[in-house]
């Protein structure tokens, strides 16, 4: 009889990104005067990762940020476990003994960066994250989601000089919105906010679905009104001015990739006019989606 258990693996899910840089540039980066504070090593993200398991005895050479967007997980670091929901941020230290899994039930959705640098422990001391304490929670996912959006960008642009400056500012961004957004210890989400990152999420996780904010905020378990105010709150923007930014975001990246023509990424992301969905990239983007097919 065949297992319903996902088999423990490290990396290989559907639909992953993961963009290495090589040590080459890692250490010449170490000698520029911005990348040798802050440097980018690995970076990608996982969606419902069921089966994910990594076990490293020796730890690695450098830093580790996961981020918890939607499911769950958990982290053995030292003798203590660490259990990450939405909203949570794991800081793993260099050479230290670690293992991290996905739940079997709600499996994470999660991004991930590995970096090092002179200054590395210097924007994790502005977090207040160590060895006894790795686990930061954010009030605003969304926002973080979008800075790490902001940052894979710039690991695709190749591994130039100019192109790892703007890897390297746009993470030390991401982590300066962590500092700005970073839940006061000992507090934790309500249970309103609970049900919002969890619409939120599923609505990230299916961007074509044609989502109404009546359907979001029923599933939410919430009143529309309600529902409204605390997606403003944690994300600066309304529900479906969200579900737009999410879309043309995911829209961008389609067509970087250069696998999809402008009605095939309209498509992709719910809008079956791409005269529409053109009209709507450029007012909130700035460029037409034609731009982006030409690359950054």
């Amino acid at each position: 009889m065949k297992s319903d258990i996902p088999q423990k693996r490290p990396e290989g899910f559907p639909g992953q990104r993961l963009v290495i840089i090589p040590p080459a540039i890692v250490m010449q980066a170490a000698r520029s005067a911005v990348t040798r504070d802050l440097c980018v090593t690995h970076i990608g993200a996982f969606s419902a990762a069921g089966g994910h398991f990594v076990e490293r005895k020796q730890g690695t050479s450098q830093h580790i940020l996961i981020a918890c967007t939607s499911g769950s997980g958990c982290c053995t670091l030292g003798d203590r476990d660490w259990k990450l929901s939405p909203g949570d941020l794991l800081f793993l230290p260099p050479r230290e003994r670690h293992v991290y899994r996905a739940s079997p039930v709600t499996p994470w959705t999660i991004f991930w960066i590995h970096f090092r640098g002179l200054r590395a422990d210097d924007y994790l001391g502005t977090l207040g994250v160590s060895s006894a304490g790795p686990v930061i929670s954010v009030t605003e996912p969304a926002v973080m989601i979008e800075a790490f959006e902001d940052t894979f960008r710039h690991a695709k642009h190749g591994f130039g000089e100019a192109s790892m400056t703007g890897l390297t500012t746009a993470f030390a961004r991401l982590l300066g919105l962590a500092r700005v957004y970073m839940r006061a210890p000992g507090s934790r989400a309500n249970h309103g906010e609970n049900r919002l990152l969890k619409v939120l999420a599923a609505m990230r996780e299916d961007l074509p679905h044609p989502w109404t904010l009546d359907e979001l905020a029923r599933a939410a378990h919430l009143s529309i009104p309600h529902f409204t105010e605390l997606c403003r709150r944690q994300t600066g923007m309304p529900p479906l001015g969200l579900l737009i930014r999410l879309r043309l975001q995911r829209a961008m990246d389609l067509l970087q990739q250069g696998n999809h023509n402008v009605a095939e990424a309209a498509l992709a992301v719910g809008y079956d006019d791409p005269f529409y969905f053109s009209r709507l990239f450029r007012k909130h983007m700035g460029m037409p989606p034609s731009a982006c097919r030409q690359g950054p």
